[in-house]
């Protein structure tokens, strides 16, 4: 009887400490999986809110350079195409680069924004060229308008870029 006692009790220990190791066990592979799935929520947050302010940063200057074309169809003299190219630059919102190299592989996205800004910079100059120099307002709004158009081709290759990137980083 005795044996039998201490077998059982044997046995109750054996199986309350295997429940005790798979709960300890159980709890550290538990914290393990959360800690992956909140670094990879974070990271997806992260290039979210890149693609979001990137986004904004092109509407906006896009919007910006289609309002000054339309305000220079209205008038289109040295003055006023000076104060155009001022608020311009003034209202120009740069691109933030923020800390976006560590959660995403920028080097397509950076080569779309070094194309978008080239474009701009050739808006810039005939602006710059329109107020030295006398040139048709036809023809200097059917430049923008191109230059707008490009602008346009650009950032929606850009998105297209981040959709891509978006999907295949995850």
């Amino acid at each position: 009887m005795a044996f039998e006692f201490s077998s059982v009790i044997l046995s109750t220990f054996v199986g309350m400490f295997g429940v005790v190791i798979g709960a300890v066990i159980s709890n550290y592979f538990n914290q393990k999986i959360a800690r992956q799935s909140a670094i990879k929520d974070l990271i997806f947050k992260k290039r979210i809110e890149y693609f979001e302010k990137l986004l904004d940063c092109i509407e906006k200057n896009i919007a910006l350079y289609k309002n000054s074309v339309n305000v220079l169809e209205k008038n289109s003299d040295k003055k006023n195409v000076g104060k155009i190219l001022n608020k311009m630059k003034k209202d120009r919102k740069k691109f933030e680069i923020l800390n976006s190299p560590l959660y995403l592989d920028v080097k397509p996205i950076s080569i779309k924004i070094m194309q978008f800004v080239d474009v701009e910079k050739k808006i810039f100059s005939h602006f710059e060229n329109l107020k030295i120099q006398k040139i048709s307002k036809e023809k200097f709004v059917a430049s923008l308008n191109l230059q707008l158009l490009q602008l346009r081709t650009i950032a929606g290759e850009l998105v297209c870029v981040l959709r891509r990137k978006l999907r295949t980083e995850i």
